[in-house]
């Protein structure tokens, strides 16, 4: 195909007159074949078509299922092409070690400039060399962009699952499944997912898995590559990924990856039983630019280290920085890294158990503030699909909630999409809601009315409310700050008093409200500046002494749409006066059962 169509009016090709792809079989007739070839198309769709291209018994050629070709590198790129819901397989090109070896051959491939293009919903399965790949040129000026690699089913791939190659900027690997990828059983190096001559690209919700193969050095998951000065990925970012079962490894960094972000993927069983038996491969390199945080790295074969260090950049190290992580191994450990002046850096993560990682050969690691405590994983089998990867969350007694160091520009949500709190995270994939104290209130008083409405009772322990004659009447307020709320909502909000003492009338009720205004001062409120209700929270009734929670959930929410961050409760009796319903609260000068606002989001 080499006609493009219009915005207007783009040229699609689709099925029709049922359910049932229509097939196209290219036959493998010749030395770089493709099924299905687009020369340089703009605003193009192929939906819903079966794909093969089998090369015939005894011959080695380099075939392709389809084959996107794009502008040269001093041309003009192409637009607007979509690649949906196609099946792709049975694509069997020569492999390395064979006639007419091309690594870019294979399922569905992208090549040349490319200015906007979407491969969404497909399923590549038996296909030689790749499954999904880009090949644009990596220099800058010639890169392709806004690529989108989007829930595709990779599957029985020899090479590479997906690879990101030469783009700059709108690219992403997003939902995609990648099994039985880097099939190859000889020296060739592949991976499952991994960017080249990359700039910004996003990978994210993926699940690579089931890989036993990929080289003498690589197989792993997930790779930010880059080899010379052309070939250069900088800020792409790697999270919401589970990968399991691959006997790679979890990550490759090469020498010429930076600025990259690692965070809230899940890896369970990353490391084989044969090759290198690393988690991580790492380069040496000049750049100290790599973040690897709130991951999860579950690890059931022995090795002798984590980090399989190469030599890349002889100048370099093998620079990296983890953070908020759990290690978890069933298994040993015997260093750290391959290479004892390693660049690494560990902060805040948890290492478990404490019998493997503190004896450990650590090397230069650089390390603050990691514990060795049990996460308590909620229910850590493993198995396939995202959800699978929930089993590796904590429990409720983990001491990894909120146990980490603030990292800024986290994503703002975990693996699961809960949001992140603006304070210290919980190390780990997963982000448990917060519990934030408002603390003791920033201001408490009652006031007296009568000849007492000019009194400040501003200092005592506690907070006296009562219904009684106009000298003898009391009520009591309290204030705390909400500024650390920085969401639109909480999902709750608890308001806990003490009641430290009670008179002889057996029950009284107290209304809560918010008020009017929230600058009064604790030193100097009283019953005629005092502010005036304005919504009513909540009642409680009291009979005796003892913790009174009360639910103000939808005050705080209510408040929340304003821009004041103060929260000023009323306490008040309303029943007709007596002479012993008087009761009070503990103040925030109390020794203890100081007021607490305790929030929840």
């Amino acid at each position: 195909m080499k006609n493009s169509g219009t915005a207007e009016a783009p040229i699609i090709i689709d099925k029709y007159g049922g359910d049932v792809r229509p097939i196209i079989n290219g036959g493998g007739k010749r030395n770089g074949s493709n099924a299905l070839y687009l020369n340089r198309v703009s605003y193009f769709e192929v939906n819903n078509l079966e794909l093969t291209n089998t090369i015939p018994s005894g011959t080695s050629y380099a075939a392709t299922g389809i084959r996107v070709v794009g502008g040269s590198s001093a041309g003009t790129a192409i637009s607007n092409v979509f690649v949906r819901n196609c099946y792709v397989h049975d694509v069997n090109g020569a492999i390395d070690g064979q006639t007419n070896y091309n690594k870019s051959s294979g399922g569905i491939i992208l090549d040349g400039k490319i200015y906007g293009a979407l491969v969404q919903s497909c399923h590549v399965a038996n296909c030689s060399v790749e499954g999904i790949r880009t090949t644009g040129d990596r220099a800058m000026a010639a890169r392709s962009k806004d690529i989108i690699i989007d829930n595709n089913l990779i599957e029985y791939i020899y090479g590479d699952g997906i690879v990101m190659s030469g783009v700059t900027g709108g690219s992403k690997i997003t939902r995609n499944t990648v099994y039985k990828a880097c099939m190859n059983t000889g020296s060739e190096n592949y991976a499952g997912i991994w960017t080249i001559g990359s700039l910004n690209t996003l990978v994210a919700y993926n699940e690579v898995y089931g890989m036993t193969g990929g080289g003498a050095n690589d197989g792993v998951a997930f790779d930010a590559d880059g080899y010379d000065t052309n070939s250069v990925t900088d800020g792409d970012i790697f999270e919401y990924n589970y990968s399991h079962d691959n006997n790679g490894g979890f990550m490759l960094f090469m020498n010429q990856s930076k600025n990259i972000k690692v965070r809230y993927n899940v890896s369970v069983n990353d490391i084989g039983t044969t090759r290198l038996k690393k988690l991580f491969l790492i380069e040496k390199t000049t750049y100290d630019s790599r973040e690897i945080y709130n991951n999860v790295f579950y690890i059931k074969n022995p090795t002798a280290s984590l980090f399989n260090v190469m030599n890349g950049v002889s100048s370099g190290k093998p620079y990296a920085t983890f953070s908020n992580n759990i290690f978890y191994t069933t298994s040993t450990i015997s260093s750290l890294s391959t290479q004892a002046d390693n660049g690494l850096n560990f902060n805040n993560n948890c290492l478990f158990p404490s019998s493997t990682f503190t004896s450990l050969n650590w090397g230069t690691t650089v390390r603050n503030n990691n514990f060795y405590e049990d996460p308590v994983f909620v229910n850590p089998i493993g198995g396939n699909g995202l959800e699978a990867a929930k089993g590796y969350d904590v429990g409720s007694s983990s001491a990894a909630l909120n146990a980490g160091v603030f990292i800024s520009n986290n994503g703002g949500e975990d693996f699961a999409g809960n949001a992140l709190p603006l304070g210290n995270p919980d190390v780990g994939a997963f982000q448990h809601a917060v519990v934030a104290n408002a603390g003791s209130s920033l201001a408490d008083a009652y006031v007296r009315n009568g000849t007492y409405a000019s009194t400040n009772y501003g200092t005592t322990t506690d907070l006296v409310i009562k219904s009684d004659a106009t000298s003898y009447a009391r009520k009591a307020y309290t204030k705390f700050d909400i500024s650390m709320i920085t969401k639109p909502k909480v999902s709750s909000a608890k308001l806990k008093m003490y009641v430290a003492g009670v008179n002889t009338a057996p029950q009284r009720t107290i209304n809560i409200y918010t008020t009017s205004t929230t600058s009064w001062l604790e030193n100097s409120i009283n019953w005629n500046n005092a502010p005036m209700d304005t919504v009513l929270v909540g009642k409680i009734p009291i009979s005796g002494i003892g913790l009174q929670t009360i639910d103000v959930t939808s005050a705080i929410n209510r408040l929340l749409t304003g821009t004041d961050r103060k929260a000023s409760f009323l306490f008040l009796n309303t029943a007709a006066t007596s002479s012993t319903n008087d009761m009070s609260f503990s103040s925030r000068e109390a020794a203890a059962n100081k007021p607490t606002l305790e929030l929840l989001y």
